[in-house]
């Protein structure tokens, strides 16, 4: 109650910039609707085509380019955490107007959702892990089971820049299950944004090896 107070009086003081182009909007986060235009592509992808085999169904929301590019670059290296919420909850919210990909999503009996875990580094010096921020709070409000089910056990070296097959290399055991018993029959593995899909593909075997029977990636941005 406090927090969403303060929040609107920093609303009413400080207006807040489209982090695309500046244009004042409703709240931090929250992209004009001409940024919002440029980016909004929603749409399923073949898991295989990325060399994802783990994976059974790959859906991203957006293009990565312009406002969104923009804005997660201010997420991770200028501290804007408060960017984050409303981002994922925009388009999600976007996605069931639309009712798409409604039928892979159903809130029911054996599905949780989980983010592909930051590196404990980043995440120490960041002090927060960006896919959790993005998707956890539409979570809460869609009435999905949110889980903390994959943890990374090691530091890897920053994807930029690296090849597929480098890529692939510098993510090979990298996830670890947070527990070994009762996971769910399904799981939405939710990332920022999906490349190559290495990432993903790493924490879906992850999860498959533990006995997970379906994971579906979703990522907020992606250039594919």
């Amino acid at each position: 109650m406090f927090s969403s107070f303060v929040r609107l009086l920093q609303s009413l003081f400080y207006p807040h910039g489209c982090p695309g182009c500046g244009e004042e909007v409703r709240e931090p986060g929250v992209l004009c609707g001409r940024c919002r235009e440029k980016i909004w592509h929603p749409r399923s992808f073949h898991p295989e085509s990325l060399g994802c085999p783990h994976v059974d169904g790959l859906f991203f929301l957006l293009d990565y380019a312009g406002a969104i590019q923009k804005a997660l670059w201010m997420a991770k290296f200028r501290g804007r955490e408060d960017l984050l919420p409303r981002l994922g909850e925009e388009w999600l919210q976007g996605l069931r107007r639309e009712h798409k990909f409604a039928w892979e999503f159903p809130p029911g009996v054996g599905l949780s959702v989980t983010g592909i875990p930051t590196d404990p580094d980043r995440r120490k010096q960041r002090g927060y892990d960006l896919p959790e921020e993005i998707f956890r709070p539409w979570c809460r409000e869609a009435g999905y089971r949110w889980e903390s089910l994959l943890v990374r056990n090691r530091p890897t070296r920053s994807q930029y820049g690296l090849t597929p097959e480098e890529r692939k290399k510098n993510l090979k055991g990298c996830f670890t299950l947070v527990r070994q018993e009762d996971l769910p029959d399904i799981v939405l593995l939710c990332d920022d944004i999906c490349t190559t899909g290495s990432t993903m593909e790493e924490g879906a075997k992850t999860l498959k090896q533990g006995g997970v029977a379906r994971v579906y990636g979703l990522a907020l941005a992606s250039g594919n």
